[in-house]
C-alpha cells in the first residue's frame, strides 16, 4: 500500500533508490525503535547528490508495528565519514502507516546540498516503546550505513555491504554560477534589444 504524495512541479528527483513506481521491499526493513526496545536503534543511510540543489522532501518507506505513532526523520551532514551535525529536524506524527507505505517529510528550512558532498538521512522513533521499520530499497548495496542506538548525535556504528532503506530526495536545482552568468547576459542583451526597438519607435513616430 502506497501513502507517497507527488512532488512540487518545481522539484527533481535528486536520489531515489526505489524500485519502478516507487516499489521496494515490504517484508524486510531496518528497525526503527525507540530506547526501550533493542537498547534504542537509529537506522543512517548515506546518499550523495550530483548536483547543487535546494532540499524540499524526503520520501522513505517505512511501516509502524507497534507503540506511539512518532517519528523524526533528520538530514545530516557528513563528519569522517559518519553522521555529524543536524541540518533539519523533520517530524512525523500520525503519518507512518501499519502496512507498508511510503512517507513524506516535508522540510520547512530548504537547506542547499552542495554536489559531490555527502550527507546521511535518519529515522528516529521519538518515543522509548516505539517500534517501526524503514523497510529495504529492492537491490541497494551501494554506500555505507550507520546505526546509532538512543540519540541521534551518536555514538554510530558503520556497516558496509548491507542493504540501503528505501529512499527518494527531492529538491530544486541551484543553477552552476556559469549558468548564471549566461543567463544574466542574456537578459542584458534582451533588455538592450528592447530599448533599441522603443528608440526606433518613437524615431518613426518624429
Amino acid at each position: 500500500q502506497t501513502f507517497a504524495l507527488p512532488i512540487s512541479r518545481a522539484d527533481t528527483v535528486v536520489f531515489s533508490n526505489f524500485g519502478p513506481g516507487m516499489t521496494f521491499n515490504q517484508n524486510q526493513g531496518f528497525a526503527v525503535a525507540g530506547s526501550n526496545l533493542l537498547g534504542g536503534v537509529i537506522p543512517a543511510h548515506a546518499f550523495t547528490p550530483s548536483q547543487t540543489f535546494t532540499f524540499s522532501s524526503a520520501q522513505l518507506a517505512m511501516t509502524l508495528i507497534d507503540g506511539p505513532n512518532n517519528f523524526r526523520v533528520l538530514l545530516m551532514t557528513s563528519s569522517g565519514g559518519l553522521p555529524g551535525n543536524i541540518i533539519e529536524t523533520i517530524t512525523l506524527t500520525d503519518a507512518v502507516p501499519i502496512f507498508p507505505g511510503i512517507v513524506a517529510a516535508n522540510s520547512a528550512l530548504h537547506p542547499v546540498l552542495t554536489s559531490g558532498t555527502q550527507y546521511w538521512l535518519v529515522a528516529f522513533a521519538l518515543e522509548p516503546n516505539t517500534f517501526g521499520v524503514w523497510n529495504l530499497s529492492p537491490n541497494d548495496f551501494s554506500t555505507p550505513q550507520a546505526r546509532g542506538f538512543t540519540s541521534p548525535t551518536g555514538p554510530w556504528v558503520v556497516a558496509n555491504n548491507v542493504p540501503r532503506s528505501a529512499f527518494q530526495i527531492n529538491g530544486e536545482p541551484v543553477p552552476e554560477p556559469s549558468t548564471m552568468l549566461l543567463l544574466g547576459a542574456g537578459l542584458v542583451t534582451l533588455c538592450t534589444a528592447v530599448r533599441k526597438r522603443g528608440q526606433n519607435d518613437k524615431d518613426k513616430r518624429a
